[in-house]
């Protein structure tokens, strides 16, 4: 009897083993489940972890703040984990969508926040001008203080990378894309922030390649420039390529607007015959053979890279479309350019009667 009550006790304490082995495993499996559940929150939240702060306190935090739904269940996760000693201190930010072991993740590798002062965007194709003036807006220096300092030898000298080049100015090497500073900039840690991405993003062997072709990377970037303001379409950065390289081959006039514009001082958008024809203008591609004395704008990496990997396909002029698209006809020979030119005329005369009539349309109903 007193063997039988023995044997019922050992049973029944090994089913409570196996349950609690059960409920654990079980357990494990629901709290990792939440731990990977991502949680939406709506709007930036800002935490700030004190050295010194409890697991349970920090729990509560976040989850008072919405960035976790259970600081209890957080705590039980981190202590699973021992990850805790592991957090460091500091601002954070989170965001978006978020589970709890992403932000564990975020403590444990430091991930602080520092708020962004200033942040500016500069398109391709930009001019030093235009970029002067951008860095102004955000309270970054003046336009004549930016744009002096743009053209200030002794700064181009020091800085890496552009001091071998022989350039005049930094027009060119300022590479469009965001640039964001956690700590006001100067005008010269901008200027040069936006010349250090450019020799980050050029490819190691670009000047080699460039080189192989008789160019320098002045020569390059200059060249590029005149891609990156003649199309807006990357397709046919390689066939402005190939109608420049034939045009210098040939020693003609590369007959490119964008760059006579640069050379107008104070240009009002009007190109006028007197303008076509001006020779003391330097950058005069209708008259001047060859490239023009410096680049013309920003350049993409796009563009930088047609000019050594230009098309083939015979092409010697090309001539705006007509449309809203801003995309190109070329052409191989003059004939077939012109009958293009004519056709662009011909529309923008249409487009011109067009919106003549809608305006004395306009003018009979009032």
């Amino acid at each position: 009897m007193l063997e039988f009550s023995m044997r019922k006790i050992f049973v029944t304490l090994l089913v409570l083993a196996l349950m609690t082995a059960a409920g654990l495993a079980a357990g494990k499996v629901w709290l990792d489940s939440w731990a990977a559940t991502a949680n939406g929150i709506s709007a930036p939240v800002d935490v700030t972890l004190v050295q010194g702060t409890g697991l349970r306190h920090l729990g509560a935090s976040l989850e008072a703040k919405g960035v976790i739904t259970s600081g209890f269940l957080f705590g039980l996760h981190v202590r699973r984990s021992g990850n805790y000693p592991r957090f460091q201190a500091g601002a954070y930010r989170f965001e978006g969508q978020i589970n709890p072991r992403a932000v564990e993740q975020a403590f444990v590798e430091g991930k602080t926040y520092v708020p962004v002062v200033a942040q500016f965007t500069i398109p391709e194709g930009f001019t030093m001008h235009k970029i002067a003036s951008r860095l102004a807006a955000n309270k970054i220096g003046t336009v004549a203080g930016n744009y002096a300092l743009m053209n200030n030898r002794a700064l181009i000298r020091k800085l890496p990378g552009l001091g071998s080049t022989r350039a005049a100015s930094v027009e060119g090497f300022l590479y469009p894309a965001t640039y964001s500073f956690t700590k006001m900039p100067t005008p010269e840690a901008a200027i040069t922030e936006m010349i250090a991405e450019f020799f980050k993003r050029l490819p190691p062997d670009y000047e080699a390649r460039a080189s192989a072709k008789k160019l320098t990377l002045l020569d390059a970037v200059n060249f590029a420039s005149l891609i990156e303001m003649e199309t807006l379409h990357e397709h046919e950065k390689i066939l402005v390529s190939e109608v420049i390289w034939n045009r210098l081959r040939d020693g003609a006039p590369l007959g490119i607007d964008a760059a006579l514009i640069y050379g107008i001082a104070g240009y009002d958008g009007d190109l006028r015959w007197k303008d076509l024809s001006d020779r003391k203008n330097p950058f005069n591609t209708r008259i001047y053979r060859g490239l023009p004395p410096s680049p013309i704008g920003s350049v993409t990496i796009a563009s930088l890279e047609a000019v050594l990997k230009p098309a083939h396909e015979g092409n010697y002029y090309y001539v705006l479309m007509p449309g809203p698209e801003q995309q190109h006809h070329f052409s191989k020979n003059l004939s077939e350019h012109n009958e293009h030119v004519r056709q662009l005329v011909k529309s923008s005369r249409s487009e011109k009667e067009i919106q003549h009539g809608s305006e004395k349309s306009k003018r009979h109903k009032r």
